[in-house]
């Protein structure tokens, strides 16, 4: 932890956003190039779309590795549709061997643009899945994984946070920082992306979803489902 935080000190006054290039380590390794094939985008169409890239499918520019970057991807983002969100919908631009169950994580109200209080193993719901890309080393990952949680009933109020990612057991995808906050498990610790000149690259969609209330009357609750 400390020799990390020693290395920030020493080295962000000479490095701008950005400047780690094409590396997977916070220590700054270099990787070669190894891109994938060409990504099948999803079909699925919803409510709310949201990459923290900048649009669907945003496509990587460089990437991290488990090891050397983070075990976790994840990032946070605020429900203000006016409407609860009903989620169907992951994408994730890895390569890697399947997940663990911990594949896929969501807390469905972090309190702000804030990571969780906790490790992964603290999330609300949470999946195993396998990358499309089994790598090993594919860089930039540029294929979508893409998983359905439509049938796992998760919903995020409105006026919630969102905060959810994804375990990288090889490489994820990122981009130079772009204003989104991301965090890895780095060290024990949800380690902020933009320190680093990055942005990891999470995909979600949702659906508006409308819940009867206590005190709706027996004829309204009805009318939900007509």
């Amino acid at each position: 932890m400390l020799k990390k935080f020693f290395l920030v000190a020493a080295t962000l006054a000479l490095v701008v956003p950005g400047a780690l290039g094409d590396t997977a380590s916070k220590e700054g390794t270099p990787i070669e190039p190894n891109p994938g094939s060409a990504n099948v985008p999803s079909n699925v169409r919803a409510d709310f779309e949201y990459n923290t890239g900048g649009y669907i499918d945003f496509v990587p520019t460089t990437g991290g590795s488990a090891s050397g970057w983070g075990e976790w991807f994840i990032t946070t983002v605020l429900n203000d549709t006016g409407h609860d969100l009903l989620l169907v919908e992951f994408g994730f631009p890895c390569c890697g061997p399947p997940t663990e169950p911990y594949g896929w994580l969501v807390w469905t109200d972090v309190g702000g643009i804030v990571p969780p209080p906790g490790n992964a193993y603290t999330a609300d719901y949470w999946g195993a899945f396998t990358p499309v890309d089994p790598g090993p080393g594919t860089f930039p990952p540029t294929v979508y994984t893409y998983i359905d949680v439509s049938g796992e009933g998760i919903v995020i109020p409105n006026g919630a946070y969102l905060c959810f990612g994804y375990d990288v057991t090889d490489i994820g995808g990122q981009t130079t920082f772009n204003g989104v906050t991301t965090w890895a498990w780095y060290s024990g610790m949800w380690d902020p992306d933009p320190p680093w000149g990055r942005t990891a690259i999470l995909q979600v969609k949702a659906n508006y979803t409308t819940t009867p209330t206590a005190d709706g009357t027996w004829g309204t609750i009805k009318a939900l489902f007509r």
